[in-house]
Parts: structure tokens; sequence; C-alpha cells
């Protein structure tokens, strides 16, 4: 018979339920808590720090974050384990566990 996109019996379901039901079968994190990681990214960080990295992506719980300079990439080092907590916190499930570091380049 094949794969079928709709089916007529099925109820509307939350466009973020779904999201969360795609971003699972792809080993992704829920998308709330995508959404938290790059909206909320200077209240996480802080403001300095945010002007010079940025989340770049999260799949399968590892968060690559960019920094603009050496620098602030140990800064992030040393920042990591309490940032993956407080995502953690406001997540309030595990979804990062581990932290990568990428110097952009000039």
């Amino acid at each position: 018979m094949g794969w079928q996109p709709f089916h007529k019996s099925s109820a509307p379901q939350r466009l973020g339920e779904t999201l969360d039901q795609v971003t699972s079968r792809l080993k992704a994190p829920r998308a709330r808590v995508v959404k938290l990681v790059f909206e909320a990214w200077e209240e996480l960080v802080g403001s300095v720090m945010a002007t010079h990295t940025s989340p770049v992506r999260l799949v399968g719980g590892e968060l690559v974050v960019a920094v603009d300079d050496p620098a602030w990439a140990t800064e992030m080092r040393f920042f990591s384990s309490e940032l993956i907590g407080r995502i953690n916190d406001a997540a309030d499930e595990e979804a990062v566990t581990s932290l990568t570091i990428r110097v952009r380049p000039r």
C-alpha cells in the first residue's frame, strides 16, 4: 500500500509535538530545547560572552559553540560545566551532555 503522509482519521497535532517527533527520530533535541539555547543565549552565558560566542548546533547532546578568538575558547571551556548545567536546568532534562568549541576563522 505504501507510505501515506496523512490519515483522515488522525487528529490535528500541535506543531511543537510534531517537531518533537521528527527531531526524536533524528536524535536531535526537542524543539523547545533548541529554542531555549538559540533564543536565550545571552541570558545563559551573559552579555559579554554572548558578543564573542554563539551556539552553532545541538545534536545528540553535543552543543557546538563558535567563538571569535582562542582566548574566548579557553573561557568557554572553563565555563562549559556551568553552561551545561544552566541549559539542562532550564530545559528540565539532560538535553546537553557535552560542549565542543570551534574558533571562527578571521
